[in-house]
């Protein structure tokens, strides 16, 4: 289950089991107990802040009322498995058979597959190569106007910022800007788009951050960076803004994957 995260995040009211959009989670507590075949296993999964709502208050209740077991999470795939994207999620993992060993305490770090993780560390190798540049260049007015606010990583990077679905469309707290000049040096060019920008020179800033080569991520490397399978492919239909509205939307599957076989684990 992953219910809708508007109720617990840091720029939201944080109204919790009061807002609208969590009444659909809180139907589903209140039935767990009257199902006449409740499920085995039981995953959720929500933003930071989950943790110390009372709605995450109300599912342990009810998990312990209904008689099973639970572990939970709050897990980085940049810190668990060396994926160099940050993404921070609330985890929980219920199931009617065997405790879990430390359960009651909130974990942060979680015992590994080891052969099942090989993750490589560096932006570079999540990257299309063939990307079309021109697509995806950050435009000259965005550029002016939200430039200093952008996290600007490089192919050489180890880290990248959580992608949301706002990513494309608004600049500040959306993901990461990829810088394609390693050789540029983003402060020194940057002190310099100060110096053009308080002597009024419009031209200069623009071809400095031209000397950058600053574009989006595309669709393909964000699911890279999420651990989506190479198999994985959106529809033609879908839209640019749709492809990162839905990832925006989604899990890192690399660390989910390592959960649900702790999960069944036996």
């Amino acid at each position: 289950m992953s219910p809708p995260c508007q109720p617990y995040t840091r720029t939201g009211l944080q109204q919790a089991s009061c807002d609208p959009r969590s009444k659909s989670f809180l139907y589903l507590l209140n039935i767990l107990d009257k199902m006449k075949n409740s499920p085995t296993y039981i995953f959720v999964e929500n933003v930071k802040g989950f943790e110390t709502s009372d709605s995450r208050d109300m599912l342990v209740q009810q998990l312990e009322k209904s008689g099973y077991y639970f572990q939970e999470y709050l897990l980085n795939p940049n810190t668990t498995l060396g994926i160099p994207n940050s993404r921070l999620r609330y985890y929980m993992l219920a199931r009617r058979h065997d405790p879990f060993v430390d359960q009651g305490r909130v974990l942060e770090t979680l015992a590994l597959d080891r052969t099942m993780v090989g993750f490589p560390p560096l932006i570079q190798d999540y990257l299309e190569l063939d990307a079309d540049f021109q697509s995806y260049r950050v435009p000259d007015k965005i550029l002016l106007k939200m430039g200093p606010v952008f996290d600007i990583v490089k192919p050489s990077s180890d880290h990248s910022c959580c992608f949301t679905k706002g990513y494309f469309h608004y600049a500040q707290g959306t993901g990461s800007i990829l810088q394609l000049n390693e050789e540029a040096n983003t402060q020194s060019v940057f002190d310099e788009i100060e110096q053009a920008k308080q002597t009024g020179n419009v031209d200069r800033q623009v071809e400095l951050y031209h000397l950058l080569r600053l574009r989006y991520f595309t669709p393909r490397e964000v699911a890279n960076l999420m651990g989506f399978p190479v198999e994985f492919g959106f529809p033609e239909t879908t839209s640019i803004k749709q492809r990162y509205r839905t990832l925006g939307n989604s899990i890192n599957v690399a660390l989910v994957a390592q959960l649900m076989r702790l999960l069944v684990a036996s």
